[in-house]
Parts: structure tokens; sequence; C-alpha cells
């Protein structure tokens, strides 16, 4: 596994306690087998070591998401976008390693793929109407 990975099973993370936030919870601050099998998965440098090893939590909730690309790319978009307002957001790196892994993830693991087209719209864009 990665040298950056630097939390292992049973270690724990530190947790932001800011207000607003819930007391955390073990899958708060270590990495559950579901997660280092996800990492294990992901190949190069989209591996997410800095995240890992800084918020488990995330970790742990993308590898119970990883397989519904819908709310994997839901998750991403909630992540990467402050919606409180007041949010001090993520550290350059872990950013930085989201972004690569979303790309990563919607490139390798689930591409984006254009929707069909409506058979009424379709009948449009055919000269039938």
């Amino acid at each position: 596994m990665n040298a950056n990975l630097a939390t292992k099973p049973g270690a724990t993370a530190q947790a932001d306690s800011g207000k607003g936030r819930h007391e955390p919870e073990r899958d708060d601050l270590e990495l559950s087998e579901a997660a280092y099998a996800l990492l294990v998965s992901i190949k190069g440098p989209a591996m997410p070591g800095k995240l890992a090893a800084a918020f488990p939590g995330i970790v742990n909730r993308m590898a119970k998401l990883w397989k519904i690309p819908r709310e994997m790319d839901r998750y991403f978009e909630d992540l990467l976008t402050d919606t409180r307002g007041n949010s001090e957001g993520f550290p350059l790196s872990v950013l930085m390693e989201l972004t690569t892994l979303k790309d990563y993830y919607q490139s390798k693991v689930f591409p984006v793929r254009q929707s069909a087209p409506d058979s009424w719209a379709e009948g449009l864009t055919d000269g039938h109407r």
C-alpha cells in the first residue's frame, strides 16, 4: 500500500470537533475494511493517501458509495462545494487528491456517459414531427 497512507487498522485520526459537528464515531476515526479494499483498488496517483490519513470517515463513506455512480458523483460534489458558507475547506493537498480521485472515478471507474435521447426528441431531430 502507498506510504502516504499513515492510518492503519485500529489507529485513530484527529477529528475536527468544531461547532456544528457531531461527536466523532468509530467510522469517523479509523478506516474500515471496505475502505482499505477501496484504497488498494485505486491505481497510481489517484490513490488518496492524505485524504485517508486525515479524513478516514470520508473514505469510509466513499467505500459504501463507490459502486453507485449517481450517489458517488453527488458525494464528490458535496465534498468539493462549500455549502455551509463558513467552511475552512480541505487542505490544498487533500483538495487536489479529491479532484484527482473524482477525475479517476469518472474516467476509469464509471465513465460519464451521454444519456440516451428521449424518443420524442429524437423524432424532432430526424425530420419527423
